[in-house]
């Protein structure tokens, strides 16, 4: 695949980031991701990914939009009651023509997973269904208007090694926006340049960020040899 002239176009900004180029926004196109949770936390992150250029964003949400939503940046009120896949596909899909939003299928093969689940262990499980079939994915975990980004690349230390244990889970405020969108760019950047991606974690605490690589509980699976390709 090249990328046609509409398509530099569309992403000539982007295409100008060092590192970046045309290859990588071919990948950005040919990816599949599978968005785990799209509340009001996901939907920045889920903006961020439509408009970076995703070819394609599976949501994987039984829920409908609840008035709580309305605090992020993805539903209005008259989305209300609606189901949150189908309300989310209304709004990604006007963002780029380049994309397509739809609920995740059964039997779906993701090339990738954007993880916003509204529990920690629907958090775990997503992340391990994606370690084991080795598919880069971010985590992302709200603690009032900061958390955290969790970045897995394929063999890297996984998200149970990497969460935080003392977190005190407080409901998120204003500032996640902040928290989803960085998540989706880390997700972009391991998308995009997949042989450069290391596994780390990155803390927002008021508006700061700090990053440390993750590393690898004694014991845990994900280091046990052969499982990371099961």
């Amino acid at each position: 695949m090249s990328l046609s002239e509409d398509l530099i176009a569309r992403f000539a900004r982007q295409l100008l980031v060092p590192g970046f180029g045309e290859s990588a926004q071919e990948r950005l196109l040919a990816a599949r991701i599978r968005a785990v949770g799209a509340d009001a936390v996901a939907g920045p992150g889920l903006l961020h990914l439509a408009q970076a250029g995703v070819g394609r964003i599976w949501v994987d949400d039984p829920e409908d939009v609840s008035p709580a939503d309305m605090g992020g940046w993805l539903y209005g009120p008259s989305a209300v009651g609606s189901p949150r896949a189908e309300a989310a596909r209304a709004v990604l899909e006007q963002t780029s023509r380049h994309l397509s939003v739809e609920p995740y299928p059964v039997g779906g093969v993701p090339t990738a997973a954007f993880i916003c689940a509204p529990s920690v262990a629907q958090a775990l499980a997503a992340a391990e269904t994606a370690r084991r079939a080795r598919l880069p994915h971010v985590v992302v975990e709200v603690d009032a208007d900061g958390g955290a980004v969790v970045t897995v690349p394929p063999g890297a230390p996984c998200y149970a090694c990497g969460r935080s244990v003392s977190g005190s889970g407080r409901p998120p405020q204003p500032g996640f926006a902040a928290l989803s969108a960085l998540a989706a760019a880390e997700l972009v950047l391991v998308i995009a340049n997949p042989g450069s991606a290391t596994g780390r974690r990155i803390d927002l605490t008021r508006g700061v960020a700090t990053v440390r690589p993750t590393v690898r509980l004694a014991g845990c699976p994900c280091g046990v040899e052969g499982t990371a390709s099961s």
